[in-house]
């Protein structure tokens, strides 16, 4: 795996805060609402179909990452670049 540089490391951290308080803001959300039903529906709103939406948003991203890094280079390469193994990332470049 490569080394980060700091600005990378920047980058990490303020994800971890950002998911931090996003999860936060939406357990007090769905922990204001009143009724059972409701506050259940909107709890599986968020489960069932908000969060799959993010990750699949998320996980374009990640597949456009390693294509980039694929370009000229051989799946055992990209493999070291981000430490990973060679399946896995054939399996990303796929969109698995």
């Amino acid at each position: 795996m490569t080394d980060t540089t700091p600005s990378d490391q920047q980058v990490f951290a303020d994800l971890r805060v950002l998911t931090a308080e996003y999860v936060s803001a939406v357990r007090a959300l769905l922990a204001g609402i009143e009724t059972p039903v409701a506050r259940e529906r909107a709890a599986r709103l968020f489960t069932d179909q908000l969060l799959p939406d993010v990750a699949k948003a998320v996980k374009a991203i990640r597949t456009a990452a390693v294509g980039e890094l694929r370009q000229g280079r051989t799946l055992r390469e990209v493999s070291g670049l981000i430490g990973l193994s060679v399946p896995r990332v054939d399996q990303l470049l796929k969109g698995k």
